[in-house]
């Protein structure tokens, strides 16, 4: 063996040595086709999965037509042309993000209820009760989640249209086509790869979404899994019908693929075109369909959430134990995960760039696109074949202790802090660190002066990002965790699941504050 070859073998050997755990979850659910098909089976094809599959295929379609509408309008808006508050909606339209999906779906059920205040404005103005419309419906959820997902696809087109330059539109209008058909034939193709990848996040969130669904009382795929383990005690069925899903959500990445095609963002021009003033009607109208979305998306559900807090203020919940307990779980995942990443990262660099520790690096990322109870079904099923496997780890008592949603939490969120460390490394640039040896700077000046320095913001970032996604994870840690140990958002839902929205609020005000951080990271990068 060269000494080349022996430089990337170990590396390589390790990255993917240290990318198998974060595999198995997933794939080891093949293995349940092994066990005889459970006798609920007959029961989830006839009464459950088809109508699963069909609202989740619905709830796709309807959630890509509501997230692209106003994720692509708005990213235009800001980026062609100067209305009243642009450049306080520029980051105002990011808000949303900060709440998870089924903080804002309950909070629209209680707005909706039959005593709330917009069924009780409704027959104040005359309107019928069968005549108000059912949130609780698949075109309700697809609403409520493009609310809180479609700026994804405003952030990423936003920056691509900024990148585009006016020469397209320009060669458009002089071809004789009107401002909005110059639009369609012209700045859009060219954009295809930002929108496509916004959708892409926004389906596949769509997919992994488990509170907002059930609260709003959707039976989705990811339901049908909870049901199958919980409600019909079966973890065999339950994890055939996980693996199953992760078929759907593969569909979903080669279909991103082949929309992209080999389309590149054209036109990466560093100075943007100048913005167009506008003024009158159509400048004002802009003005207030970013205020209404924001009202709707941010504004309404904190301020209802505030409301019902102060309702409740002489007794409200305790969630000390269950704030400790999300911190504790936050922090341990997003440990795991840095030093996971910081690793791949080292590992990387000292191969040389070789392809086979970038493909283990990306095939330990995969676990973003699974669902969070895919995982949590993948992780129990591994842990009780280990243990049924080995004596001495069901001594352990792996599958009923915390092991299970740290590996579950792991695999879901490696990505998210994959890739913030590796744009961090991207500052390490190789000159510095030679200039710096060259002038007879120690190894470990280096370290401290030039390196720390220029890596601690994007770590940061990374233990932010990986941290908030944990807090607000849902599904994993709710089928995972041990009994009696709560997290705010377990909290959250199972106060909700009982109507209890007042005694949710609370707990849910905590959640918003925290997703906060990375809304606000977003928007400092982007200044």
């Amino acid at each position: 063996m060269s000494q080349g070859a022996a430089r990337t073998a170990w590396p390589r050997a390790l990255a993917w040595g240290l990318a198998l755990p974060l595999l198995l979850p997933a794939l080891w659910l093949a293995s349940a086709f092994a066990v005889p098909p459970p006798e609920v089976w007959p029961h989830l094809l006839e009464q459950v999965l088809p109508l699963a599959l069909r609202n989740t295929l619905a709830l796709l379609g309807l959630l890509a037509l509501f997230a692209l509408l106003p994720g692509i309008g708005f990213a235009w808006a800001s980026a062609r042309y100067d209305w009243p508050g642009r450049r306080f909606f520029d980051w105002a339209l990011v808000l949303p993000m900060a709440l998870p999906g089924y903080v804002v779906a309950f909070v629209y059920v209680g707005l909706a209820d039959y005593g709330g205040p917009l069924q009780t404005a409704w027959r104040a103005l005359g309107g019928a009760p069968a005549g108000f419309p059912e949130l609780r419906s698949v075109p309700g959820a697809a609403a409520v989640l493009a609310t809180v997902l479609y700026p994804y696809v405003f952030l990423i087109v936003r920056a691509a249209f900024l990148r585009q330059g006016s020469a397209a539109m320009d060669a458009a209008r002089s071809l004789g086509h009107g401002p909005v058909a110059s639009f369609f034939r012209a700045a859009l193709p060219m954009a295809r790869p930002a929108w496509v990848a916004g959708l892409s996040l926004v389906l596949l969130e769509a997919l992994a979404d488990f509170g907002a669904v059930s609260i709003l009382g959707v039976d989705t795929l990811t339901t049908a899994i909870y049901k199958t383990w919980f409600g019909l005690y079966s973890l065999p069925a339950a994890a055939q019908l996980a693996f199953g899903m992760i078929g759907l959500v593969a569909l979903v990445l080669v279909l991103e693929r082949i929309a992209r095609g080999r389309a590149r963002h054209a036109g990466r021009q560093l100075v943007p075109p100048p913005r167009r003033r506008l003024s009158g009607a159509r400048a004002w109208a802009i003005t207030a369909l970013a205020a209404l979305t924001v009202g709707i998306g941010f504004v309404v559900p904190v301020g209802q959430l505030l409301v019902w807090s102060w309702q409740v203020r002489a007794s409200l919940p305790e969630v000390g134990e269950a704030a400790w307990n999300t911190l504790l779980l936050a922090m341990m995942a997003a440990s795991g995960v840095l030093l996971l990443s910081l690793v791949f990262a080292l590992l990387g660099r000292r191969s040389g760039g070789d392809r086979g520790v970038h493909a283990a690096g990306f095939a330990a990322g995969l676990g973003y696109a699974v669902p969070g109870t895919v995982l949590a079904v993948g992780a129990m099923w591994l842990l009780v074949a280990a243990e049924r496997a080995a004596p001495w780890l069901a001594a352990l008592a792996l599958s009923s202790s915390l092991a299970g949603v740290l590996l579950a939490l792991c695999v879901r969120f490696f990505r998210v802090g994959h890739e913030a460390t590796e744009s961090a490394f991207q500052s390490l640039r190789p000159s510095l660190l030679e200039s710096a040896r060259l002038l007879g700077v120690p190894a470990r000046e280096r370290l401290r002066l030039i390196v720390l320095p220029l890596l601690r913001p994007g770590l940061v970032a990374a233990l932010l990002l990986v941290l908030v996604e944990t807090v607000k994870e849902l599904p994993a840690t709710l089928m995972l965790r041990p009994f009696g140990w709560d997290t705010l958002a377990v909290k959250i839902y199972s106060h909700t699941t009982e109507g209890l929205w007042q005694q949710a609020a609370w707990p849910a005000l905590w959640l918003c504050a925290v997703g906060l951080v990375p809304v606000w990271w977003l928007v400092k990068q982007q200044r």
